[in-house]
C-alpha cells in the first residue's frame, strides 16, 4: 500500500505531459501504421512511451504486430538518464519482452517470451542513454546545426550504440524539403546503424518543431526496395 501511495503522488506530481498520433504510408499500400507517443516528466523523474501497429494487408501478414518502447528515468541539470528501458514486441502468435536496466557501469537485459524467463545477460557495451531518452536530450546536446554528433545509446548500432545525427544541407536539404512538401521546422538527419525496417539502412528524415522538439514529419528510405515509409503527425496535445 506505502508503494502505491508513493506511486500515485509521483504520477500526480508530474507537470509537463506531451501526446502525438502519427499515421505512416508505405508507397502503394496506403495507411499501414498507427504509431503514438507520450511523454511525462517533472523537475525529477519523467517517461516516455511510444506504440505502434501494423494495419491492413501488413497486419495481415504480420500476426497484427504491436511495438511498444519505454524509458523510465530521471532528470539532473535538464538531462534525462533512464533507469529502465522496455520493449515489448507482440502479435496473434507471441509475446517478447526485453527489460534493460541501467546500473552505474553496465545494462542488464532481461528477456520473456510468452511470459517465460528466456535469459538474463549483460548488453556487450555501456552507454547512459537509450533512443527515446536521447531524442528528448538532443536540443541540450547539440550547439551547431553545421556539424554532425555522434552519440552512444542503447537502440543504436548493436555492438556499441552507435548513432549519428546530421542536419541536411545543399541538394539533400532541398531533395527532403520536396518529400517533406516544404513543411517547416528542423530537419534532421539520423544514422542508427541498423535497420529500423526490412530493407532499409537505418537511416530517418525528421521534421522537428523547434519549440517543443516533436517530430512533424518522418521517412524511412527505400524500404525492402519498394518505396519509401512516410509518417505524418496527426493529432498533438500538451498540458500545460
Amino acid at each position: 500500500m506505502k508503494k502505491l501511495i508513493i506511486l500515485t503522488i509521483t504520477v500526480l506530481s508530474y507537470s509537463f505531459t506531451m501526446r502525438a498520433t502519427y499515421n505512416a504510408r508505405y508507397g502503394w499500400f496506403g495507411t499501414i501504421a498507427t504509431a503514438s507517443g507520450f511523454f511525462e516528466k517533472n523537475a525529477t523523474d519523467y517517461i516516455i512511451k511510444t506504440h505502434s501497429k501494423l494495419l491492413g494487408i501488413a497486419g495481415l501478414f504480420s500476426h497484427h504486430l504491436q511495438n511498444n518502447y519505454i524509458s523510465i528515468g530521471k532528470i539532473k541539470n535538464g538531462i534525462l538518464y533512464p533507469k529502465e528501458y522496455i520493449t515489448i514486441r507482440k502479435n496473434s502468435k507471441k509475446e517478447v519482452k526485453t527489460f534493460y536496466i541501467f546500473h552505474k557501469k553496465y545494462i542488464q537485459k532481461i528477456r520473456f517470451k510468452n511470459g517465460k524467463l528466456e535469459t538474463n545477460s549483460t548488453v556487450s557495451y555501456y552507454a547512459n542513454q537509450d533512443v527515446l531518452s536521447l531524442y528528448f536530450n538532443l536540443p541540450k546536446f547539440i550547439k551547431n546545426y553545421n556539424k554532425t554528433y555522434t552519440f552512444y545509446a542503447l537502440g543504436g548500432r548493436h555492438k556499441d550504440g552507435k548513432i549519428e545525427i546530421s542536419f541536411p544541407k545543399g541538394k539533400e536539404l532541398k531533395e527532403i524539403k520536396n518529400e517533406f512538401d516544404n513543411a517547416k521546422g528542423i530537419y534532421l538527419k539520423a544514422n542508427l546503424f541498423n535497420k529500423v525496417f526490412a530493407g532499409d539502412k537505418g537511416i530517418l528524415y525528421l521534421v522537428i518543431n523547434p519549440k517543443n522538439w516533436v517530430t512533424l514529419r518522418g521517412i524511412v528510405k527505400n524500404v525492402l526496395k519498394i518505396g519509401d515509409l512516410k509518417g505524418k503527425l496527426v493529432n498533438f496535445k500538451q498540458v500545460p
